[in-house]
């Protein structure tokens, strides 16, 4: 059966092959087409079943309407979280959401840009970069492609970018702590140590003890192994506890840390540890609304992070910013008892 094209309907319709896609792609009202006319096509084109070809859409504009997105670990409800608001936000502009994650592999990222660009031809990429540079993505297979970079900076990058502010959200979380009380604070964070979000927390951290007059200890600040996280954050606590019984209180790095703290904390071997210690985290999810355990979290805004990344995306597509743009949210304590 022969596949039903504009050039039919225009001819079933009495109008004309512009006017019916601008309908069709939602620009009616754009282009100042009367309710009344695009209420009549659509009705007409529902009736005849036409489907718009997307590959001969891409061929005549020149674009395949797909935007890549790659994260260190869509499973993280963080990520997920913004996939969620972009996908919904380009769904408006009429594009199509592809999510992978690397796993914090540098090598794999490459890959699936490499992927995306070359193979699926799509029209930009949003990433939260596992990389030490942006060096790669000024190589001539990557630099004509559209980037958004999302939650991480890379040195030496000038591109565009959507993140927290992560070093004043972890200052204030730490200072919180402080005031609360507590006087020993470790600290766990996440590899690899280079990413500018780990880096400025960890700063937010060391800089926010120094002013409340408390030391930095070293043998406080444990590295967990993205891999491997739920049993080395099980042996740092068991390290901890062993050689600081007056520890009161952890600061996570992120949530899947903190999730593994909490798992820990219901064995028999930490219950004690768990009754004394505060936890504090640097993201926020729903399981900390759900447990007996108060976590003190920082929230991010993964709404305004989603939907942020994926505007400035379609603005940097569509030329209309073509100088850097850096774009820093705030983040805001959520206390529990």
């Amino acid at each position: 059966m022969k596949r039903l094209q504009l050039e039919d309907l225009a001819k079933q319709l009495g109008y004309s092959k512009t006017l019916i896609s601008m309908v069709l792609n939602g620009k009616g009202d754009q282009y100042g087409i009367s309710k009344k006319t695009q209420t009549l096509v659509l009705e007409e084109v529902a009736k005849l079943d036409y489907t718009p070809n997307k590959f001969a859409k891409a061929l005549r504009t020149g674009k395949s309407y797909f935007i890549g997105m790659i994260v260190a670990d869509i499973s993280n409800p963080f990520y997920s979280a913004i996939a969620k608001n972009i996908e919904s936000t380009l769904f408006e502009r009429g594009y199509n959401l592809m999510v992978c994650s690397t796993e914090e592999n540098d090598e794999k990222e490459k890959r699936l840009i490499d992927m995306m660009i070359n193979q699926q031809g799509v029209d930009g990429i949003i990433v939260a970069s596992t990389a030490r540079d942006g060096l790669f993505l000024e190589s001539p297979r990557f630099n004509r492609t559209p980037f958004v970079l999302i939650d991480r900076i890379l040195p030496s990058y000038k591109g565009h970018y959507v993140v927290s502010d992560n070093y004043g959200g972890s200052c204030d979380i730490v200072s919180k702590l402080v005031e609360q009380g507590c006087k020993k604070i470790a600290c766990l964070s996440i590899t690899p140590r280079h990413l500018s979000t780990i880096e400025e927390r960890i700063r937010g951290y060391k800089d926010s003890l120094d002013r409340k007059k408390i030391p930095f200890l070293k043998e406080l600040m444990v590295d967990i192994h993205f891999n491997s996280i739920e049993e080395e954050t099980k042996n740092a606590l068991r390290n901890l506890l062993k050689t600081h019984s007056d520890l009161d209180a952890i600061y996570t790095i992120n949530n899947p840390i903190a999730t593994a703290v909490l798992k820990a904390f219901r064995e028999d071997e930490f219950k004690k540890a768990a009754s004394k210690i505060k936890l504090a985290c640097f993201d926020d999810i729903d399981l900390f609304n759900l447990i007996d355990i108060p976590v003190l979290s920082v929230s991010q805004p993964v709404h305004d992070l989603g939907k942020r990344a994926a505007e400035l995306l379609m603005d940097v597509i569509d030329q209309k910013v073509t100088e850097q743009a850096v774009i820093t949210l705030p983040t805001y304590m959520i206390s529990r008892k």
